[in-house]
């Protein structure tokens, strides 16, 4: 059983040695007029899965098994050596050419922006994707990329997304609250269709990418707070990515004991991010519907505005075709 979160443990220090917020954003989107009412839980007390249960268990609803992967063990060094050799992976820079950066403040920031799709059009998505042997959110978060890439990169360059993904069953954490969430990165074209999105995605979970990424980020176990923060330090300024993307599962989760959902209101959620990783973006599924919620550092965003245009673009590019 582990004794400490170490993936806390690397958001503490970003928070306190290097102001960096880990504040994840969530919040129930109301349809009818656009509304949020943000809250926010810190990253370091809980990952999505954890975070959601937290809200959602009050309202009743169970949240009893957690969702887990379809792996079991966490593989050594070696095998994760070998499975990178066996799967070689394309690179890219951790570099991004944007069209237009700003002088941002330490403590400056942009809100999330949420879209949706309907109960029909997430079942229209989901059909698509079962249709042409592609994930759904690989179809979403392609889209969310050409969106993207038109409005805020120069040139056609191949840069790195950061994916979330969930470790839950294999890690033998116990304590559900500890984050079970690792990623990969994946190198991605301006124009990259969704099969191209999902070849690397299949690509980086054979290489076993998203095991090095867990093993490299609970690396404070062995250098403590200082070590990390030097890591960090020395890392922060050779590495950009376009930013995350993740997908924070299907809720309610199945269980008879749910109480009755009465309202059209729609759960959804945001990471935060960094300079680094300046471009938020997330799934959630709420009672069949999904939302679509994005989030921009001001790294690349001048104002609120330019998110909302965003989204927008966002949910218009996965329909555009369903």
């Amino acid at each position: 059983m582990a004794d400490k979160d170490y993936i806390a443990q690397l958001f503490r220090v970003r928070r306190e040695r290097f102001g960096i917020s880990d504040d994840i954003y969530w919040g129930w989107f109301n349809p009818d007029d656009g509304s949020v009412e943000w809250k926010t839980w810190r990253h370091a007390d809980a990952d999505g899965m954890g975070g959601f249960a937290n809200i959602l268990r009050p309202l009743g609803f169970p949240c009893d098994p957690l969702p887990i992967c379809n792996e079991n063990k966490v593989p050594s060094w070696l095998e994760i050596f070998r499975a990178s050799k066996e799967n070689p992976r394309p690179a890219a820079l951790k570099q991004i050419n944007w069209k237009q950066t700003y002088a941002y403040s330490p403590d400056s920031m942009r809100m999330p922006e949420v879209a949706f799709l309907t109960r029909e059009e997430t079942i229209a998505l989901k059909e698509k994707g079962k249709n042409q042997k592609l994930n759904y959110s690989n179809l979403a978060f392609s889209a969310l990329n050409r969106v993207v890439a038109k409005k805020l990169v120069n040139g056609d360059d191949p840069y790195y997304w950061f994916i979330g993904v969930n470790i839950r069953g294999a890690t033998n954490i116990r304590n559900e609250q500890f984050n079970q969430v690792s990623g990969i990165n994946l190198p991605i074209y301006p124009d990259s269709d969704a099969a191209h999105w999902q070849q690397q995605m299949r690509l980086a979970l054979k290489s076993k990418s998203h095991w090095a990424t867990w093993k490299l980020a609970n690396i404070g176990k062995y250098i403590g707070d200082g070590g990390l923060a030097l890591v960090y330090r020395l890392s922060t300024n050779s590495s950009h990515f376009a930013g995350s993307c993740s997908v924070m599962s299907d809720w309610p989760l199945p269980d008879e004991r749910n109480p009755e959902i009465n309202n059209n209101r729609l759960l959804c959620a945001a990471g935060p991010g960094t300079a680094n990783y300046p471009i938020n973006s997330s799934l959630v599924g709420w009672n069949g519907a999904t939302t679509l919620t994005l989030k921009l550092h001001p790294y690349i965003c001048e104002d609120q505005t330019l998110i909302k245009i965003l989204v927008n673009a966002w949910r218009d590019e996965i329909l555009r075709d369903l």
